[in-house]
């Protein structure tokens, strides 16, 4: 992948179009995890495309690998969209909306809509509430654990082992 960032900062059209079908998938990935829109997705991977067309020059291989240094692009793009004060202008006649809003439901909507969701829910019940509160927010909200960990102002193994006992309880009770 390094080789097509050189070729990109070359200003080679086509190893931009391969370094997109490569890294896209996944990166829309990210993109959607961290946005929870498709729309915003979209819109996030375009502007990472143009900033990485850009850039490319500036990637170094002894600071970062390729993935690595794209991925990092698309994460800190999406966080400044979810700063920004006004994600969205609306216009006079709802448009935007409507043809934009994304009324797909999320992780959280889908379980509690699922036939499991009694037998999850009574399990979670079940879990301390420093592992059931770990569980709820790397999954439902998509947080990594060294977000977590910073999210709850605790050590990073403290994360990774709420987690890990937790879901051994989950597998346990759910049998």
């Amino acid at each position: 992948m390094a080789p097509l960032l050189q070729r990109c900062a070359q200003r080679d059209e086509k190893a931009l179009a391969e370094l997109y079908q490569l890294t896209s998938p996944k990166l829309f990935g990210v993109a959607l995890r961290i946005l929870r829109r498709n729309d915003w997705a979209e819109e996030v991977l375009q502007e990472c495309y143009v900033n990485i067309w850009q850039h490319a020059g500036s990637y170094s291989s002894d600071k970062s690998a390729p993935q690595t240094w794209i991925t990092r692009i698309v994460r800190n793009r999406c966080l400044d969209w979810l700063r920004r004060p006004d994600h969205e202008v609306a216009d006079v006649d709802d448009s935007i909306v409507e043809n934009w809003a994304d009324d797909a439901p999320g992780p959280l909507a889908r379980l509690l809509a699922s036939d499991d969701s009694r037998r999850i829910a009574g399990c979670m019940q079940g879990l301390e509430a420093s592992h059931r509160q770990a569980i709820a927010l790397a999954y439902f909200d998509g947080l990594s654990h060294s977000e977590l960990a910073e999210k709850l102002t605790l050590p990073l193994g403290t994360v990774k082992s709420w987690i890990r006992r937790g879901l051994e309880k989950l597998r346990l009770c759910l049998g």
